[in-house]
């Protein structure tokens, strides 16, 4: 009976884990792009709406090792979203219908390779809005050009999350980030089904552990991060969120500079998911962070595609006992959206936002919640955002809850003009 349970708990995971598809280690990046696109059409099949299969591809897109890879199986999966976006409607009839149809299909690959850029980025620990922004740059060069720039991202990457990376040292590292709020964390979405984690149970994935325990620390404390389950990837954030696989991987110790809250999960080789691990790290007399309170449009009024958009909660607090997916949740600006001394959007103004998974705890297992940040309007125009978060409650049953004032940040996902 055991052995049977420990099957089925497997094969349910299995399930929860198609939306992310690794390529085989010394795959060439034709065959990369090829498994992810025969993957990406099989599960296209199931799927009856454009952001389902969306958010698949990028997901998808983000395993993939190389920029080659990359680029080839997203202008295979544009057609995949033509199809779906064909199916629901009436068959092109004329040529002039036809024209529109490739446009989008070419809008949509473009929004497509910001997201997958978003989220590779994000899986290194980037946190500087500015090379996000160059990041998402990276889908209109030619590979030899992108491939130089990328290896300056990744030391970038490095630098920014506090992490060493092999013949470096953690000195002039830039500072973690703080807990809430956090102007520079990354999206995690459009949320993927977070993995469940097992309790009580055979094939449970050893918690990560911390090398420093929560408390008053130095400036410039290291802290490295480990697990006893073999294979175990390492998944961590700083901005208050839990962390799921497309939060930043642990690849070295973290440089606390500043108040930290940190959480951690481990990812084992098949899918299975640790409980959370969670520290807070003070520095006496550390100043408060100073957020940016205005986003501003360049002077031709379009709003570039990977710009972040700081929102955050309002009204009442969100507890997973109580609420449901599909409840209305208030989610608005925390800054100004100006093109010069003209304000487009105030801060304040509402953000379309979903709530995507509400489930309470139960026995040993807590509460988690997870939404979507999907588009605002500005200036009358319909801008498409890209961003999202998971928080899980503390193991023991505990419910997870989101508190009036929360931040998270989210993406411009396609080129706007606002003005």
């Amino acid at each position: 009976m055991k052995t049977l349970s420990a099957l089925a708990l497997l094969a349910a995971f299995s399930t929860v884990s198609l939306a992310q598809v690794p390529p085989t280690p010394g795959m060439p990046p034709v065959a990369q792009a090829q498994q992810a696109f025969a993957f990406a059409q099989a599960q296209s099949m199931l799927m009856t709406n454009q952001a389902q299969l969306q958010g698949m591809i990028a997901s998808q897109a983000a395993m993939l090792n190389s920029f080659q890879a990359r680029s080839i199986f997203l202008t295979q999966a544009a057609s995949l979203q033509a199809r779906v976006t064909a199916n629901q409607g009436a068959m092109f009839a004329t040529q002039a219908a036809a024209l529109t149809a490739m446009r989008r299909s070419l809008a949509i690959q473009k929004q497509l390779q910001v997201q997958s850029l978003i989220l590779s980025m994000r899986s290194l620990g980037l946190e500087s809005a500015p090379a996000v922004q160059r990041a998402v740059q990276l889908a209109s060069l030619d590979p030899a050009r992108s491939s130089r720039l990328a290896a300056v991202l990744h030391a970038a990457a490095a630098r920014a999350s506090g992490q060493t990376q092999p013949g470096q040292t953690a000195s002039g590292q830039a500072a973690a980030q703080p807990p809430s709020p956090d102007p520079g964390s990354l999206p995690v979405e459009p949320p993927p089904m977070m993995i469940r984690p097992t309790f009580g149970h055979d094939l449970n994935v050893e918690k990560p552990m911390l090398s420093v325990e929560s408390g008053t620390v130095t400036a410039g404390t290291t802290v490295s991060i480990r697990s006893e389950t073999h294979y175990a990837t390492l998944y961590y954030t700083t901005n208050g969120w839990t962390p799921t696989t497309q939060s930043a991987k642990y690849t070295g110790p973290i440089t606390i500079n500043s108040n930290t809250h940190l959480e951690v999960i481990a990812v084992g080789p098949n899918f299975l998911r640790s409980v959370v691990e969670r520290a807070d790290y003070q520095i006496r007399n550390s100043p408060s962070p100073v957020l940016d309170s205005i986003v501003l449009v360049p002077e031709d009024g379009t709003l570039r595609a990977g710009t972040p958009v700081r929102v955050a909660f309002a009204g009442k607090e969100i507890n997973s006992e109580s609420a449901a997916v599909g409840d209305p949740i208030r989610v608005v600006l925390d800054e100004e959206i100006k093109l010069g001394d003209t304000v487009l959007a105030p801060k304040g103004a509402p953000v379309n936002a979903a709530l995507t998974i509400a489930d309470p705890g139960r026995g040993p297992a807590p509460g988690d919640l997870v939404f979507e940040i999907r588009s605002v309007e500005i200036a009358g125009k319909h801008v498409p955002l890209f961003g999202g978060e998971t928080l899980e409650g503390v193991k023991g049953g505990k419910d997870a809850k989101i508190k009036p004032g929360a931040t998270a940040m989210a993406f411009v996902a396609a080129d706007t003009l606002v003005k």
